[in-house]
């Protein structure tokens, strides 16, 4: 029998038309064959009920995964995929699903003509001779604005720089709404035959960089201005360069330096050993090419050849790429430019392994847009980078958790780090690159439990776990699809580390480091169903239970422990046999709280409790859960104010801001003699494209302020609201004794010119007062007395009920004839 366990963490893709894509995990594998793409099509297109178009297909170590476009009226929706993982055996373990609303409710337009050459070279801003039409195609693209609209494919060759991009221009021919690179077809057997020339030479590089290398810290402050120690420098090969009359350049099956952008720095013709150090121009192209090529080397080492390849062709990258300090990795073009600005992006090796991290993720998945995804990014490219760094003995013991601990110590910068205990996954939001969500850092939140997961089975396994860490890490971002989140893929990496290393405790570290950052969410919620009246004394303590997920769980059971003192709870439950998807359960009569005699009416406390269930990821199976509740019945009020337009700031001639955008409103609190406590609550809709433009005070009748929203990142354009939660985190406490009597005043300002918003509605209410009764203290019969009452009459009783079921059977029989 073929069970799913769906992620409950779904990954929102585009407002209002895509809603959550789900991971769904096979367990036990499913017996059906799929060794084509063809059988992979049909496999989903039964799964889903839906018609697919191949998208592309990758084989990793593990598994062979199949990526593929769904179909509305017959036609590709290009920005999302459905994916189906098989392992080597040929059978289904995992999938993708895009959900997409209202597959059928779109009828692509037959009337429209075909765009012409120089039309699509307009649209695209491609001189008309300096490309060539390979492809054209009818189909969808999703935008965040429009949803779903009818679009032309349309494939181009770009001769200078070479390139080849899937342009998407809509049907009115002016402009394209997206562009791709192209993605590489699935070659099943591929080796760069002609480009393993056996050409070497040797040559000095940093490896990993200097400070690590001679573990000291003080090479900082010389950097710049004095020569670093020969010992500084590791003599290495240069592999497989290609020959040239005259010598050799730095180009070979897996690398090509290029010179593509200011400063101009060609690449150079070697004619024999190299000599450069660092305060020579070529240096940084020696290590562009030596690092490039040992990454690729090495995934070669880890099983990523021939079928399994990554990368069909040379990255090509300019060491010198940029005046200023920043690297960065082209998608479109599979180039590298690295900044010269500080100290030269490529005197570091972190920053060159990070980049071709980049590429190495965007070739597995080239659907990697939304969602998470540019946090996954860059966490993903600094643990590739990182690893790289720990496999050198000095790496280990030498500032083994910072990242790019040569460049980023120069210019004031403060390097990321691959140790960031403190910081939380919070669902409520996308993770962009780069972005801070509630102090935390998206980049660092991935890469910290996959960095130091490694460094724990480093410490029980010894050098066999960075590699299989690796392959883990690698091999579960295969077969993901557009919008993933870091929750969906935390659990990937789980799975996946669970079905290749079986033996090994890999996922229980894992499940460890993922739990300690808030990646794993429960599948489960429980809460108290009804009010708890009473201060003293014993009372039913009705549960409401709810599977989140989109799965069943099983044989659920729960457990008390740790319990605030005064408090018993008592009862015994047998396991719940099954929850469906989505469903909820009602617990009553089975638990009673004793409450003990210290608790004071309206006094909050917590319960915490253990949930034990069976999914289809054996490691997710119980939820360590707390549930909250107040001693009484509070009575609350509430006071409502009136929404409107959000001025906008205003703009200079040079579009710096010139005034900003202050809008006040009111609520008067009618209420008398009352106080401000902490169960004071703001609720807010806001409609505005971009939150973090806009900050939010609430001030107090007596002028006392309460900042709300400081120009945070918000990920949507909805903000609806009620304050404070994991959202936005409010700090009372300016306010709290002060009289809530009297006119509130919400004050929004829009800090930058281009974007209008509007409040719809707003309030304030807070709990006055909470009443608590009496427990029941009726006398309860004496139980001897009733014992002795139920058997004195319990022959009678039975002999009684013998005689009426005679006469109701004689009577049938009688009916009967």
């Amino acid at each position: 029998m073929k069970h799913h366990f769906k992620l409950a963490a779904v990954a929102l893709l585009v407002s209002g038309i895509c809603g959550a894509s789900e991971l769904h995990f096979l367990t036990p594998l499913t017996p059906i064959q799929v060794e084509s793409a063809g059988q992979a099509k049909d496999y989903l297109s039964q799964e889903f009920s839906r018609e697919h178009q191949l998208a592309y297909e990758r084989r990793g170590v593990f598994g062979h995964y199949y990526s593929f476009y769904p179909l509305i009226d017959g036609l590709p929706i290009f920005s999302v995929v459905d994916a189906l993982g098989v392992n080597r055996g040929g059978m289904p373990f995992r999938y993708y699903q895009a959900s997409v609303a209202s597959l059928q409710s779109h009828i692509w337009p037959e009337s429209e003509l075909a765009p012409e050459s120089d039309v699509i070279a307009q649209a695209i801003g491609i001189e008309a001779d300096n490309f060539d039409i390979q492809g054209l195609a009818k189909g969808w693209w999703l935008t965040e604005a429009s949803g779903i609209e009818p679009v032309w494919q349309v494939k181009v060759k770009q001769f200078k720089p070479e390139a080849t991009f899937s342009f998407y221009i809509d049907l009115t021919h002016e402009q394209f709404l997206a562009k791709e690179r192209t993605v590489e077809a699935y070659l099943a057997d591929f080796t760069p035959n002609d480009l393993l020339t056996g050409n070497s030479l040797k040559a000095l590089v940093f490896n990993p960089d200097p400070k690590t290398k001679l573990m000291d810290e003080s090479l900082e402050q010389q950097a710049l201005s004095e020569t670093l120690p020969e010992a500084a420098y590791s003599r290495v090969e240069l592999q497989d360069l290609q020959a040239v009359d005259g010598g050799f350049m730095l180009s070979g099956p897996y690398v090509k330096v290029v010179d593509l952008a200011e400063p101009v720095n060609p690449a150079p013709l070697l004619t024999g050993d190299i000599e450069w150090r660092r305060h020579d121009d070529e240096f940084v192209q020696v290590m562009a090419y030596y690092h490039l090529d040992k990454a690729q080397r090495h995934l070669q080492s880890l099983g990523y050849e021939g079928a399994s390849q990554i990368f069909y062709s040379p990255i090509e990258i300019d060491a010198r790429g940029g005046t200023n300090d920043q690297s960065a990795y082209s998608f479109l073009e599979n180039r590298i430019l690295l900044g010269v600005g500080g100290v030269p992006d490529g005197e570091d090796a972190d920053v060159i392994w990070h980049e071709f991290g980049h590429g190495l993720m965007h070739f597995i998945n080239n659907s990697d847009k939304g969602g998470d995804s540019g946090a996954i990014g860059e966490g993903f490219s600094d643990f590739y980078a990182g690893v790289h760094s720990f496999r050198d003995p000095q790496g280990q013991v030498f500032e083994p958790n910072v990242m790019f601990n040569w460049d980023a110590r120069f210019g004031n910068r403060k390097p990321r780090t691959l140790d960031d205990q403190s910081a939380k996954y919070n669902p409520n939001y996308n993770y962009p690159a780069h972005q801070w969500v509630k102090d935390t850092l998206g980049d660092q939140l991935w890469s910290t439990p996959l960095f130091q997961g490694m460094r724990r089975a480093f410490e029980s396994h010894g050098d066999e776990a960075i590699d299989d860490f690796e392959r883990i890490v690698i091999e579960a971002m295969y077969g993901m699809g557009a919008g993933v989140r870091m929750d969906q893929l935390a659990l990937s990496t789980l799975d996946m580390a669970a079905r290749m290393h079986p033996e090994k405790d890999y996922a229980a570290i894992l499940q460890q480091q993922f739990d300690q950052h808030g990646l794993i969410l429960d599948p489960i919620e429980l809460a108290i169903s009804s009010v708890v009246k009473q201060q003293t004394g014993s009372v039913p303590l009705n549960l409401s239970l709810q599977n989140l997920a989109v799965a069943k769980l099983e044989a659920i059971s729960f457990s008390f422990s740790d319990l605030p003192e005064g408090l018993v709870v008592s009862g015994d439950m047998p396991p719940i046999t099954e929850l469906l998807a989505g469903d909820t359960k009602a617990i009553e009569g089975q638990f009673t709280l004793a409450l003990g005699d210290n608790l004071i009416c309206g006094q909050k406390i917590t319960l915490p409790v253990d949930v034990h269930y069976t999914s289809d990821i054996a490691a997710i199976n119980h939820s360590r859960l707390a549930l909250a509740m107040t001693i009484g019945e509070g009575a609350h009020q509430t006071a409502t104010g009136v929404g409107g337009d959000l001025n906008d700031a205003t703009a200079n001639d040079v579009g710096l801001t010139k005034e900003m955008g202050v809008n006040n409103f009111y609520l008067d609190f009618s209420q008398q003699d009352f106080k401000v406590n902490q169960d004071l609550t703001l609720s807010l809709h806001i409609e505005h494209p971009q939150f973090d433009q806009l900050s939010i005070k609430l001030i107090s009748p007596s002028g006392l302020q309460v900042d709300i929203w400081d120009r945070d990142y918000y990920p949507r354009t909805s903000f609806r609201h009620t304050l404070p939660n994991n959202v936005a985190d409010i700090d009372w406490s300016a306010v709290i004794d002060e009289s809530l009597t009297g006119q509130w005043q919400l004050q929004i300002i829009d800090h930058d010119a281009g974007h209008k918003g509007k409040l719809l509605s707003w309030s304030l209410s807070q709990v006055s007062e909470y009443t608590c009764s009496q427990p029941d203290v009726t006398p309860q019969p004496d139980k001897k007395t009733d014992e002795k009452t139920k058997d004195s009459g319990g022959s009678l009783g039975w002999t009684l009920w013998m005689l009426c079921f005679a006469y109701i059977t004689r009577q049938y029989v009688k009916t009967e004839k």
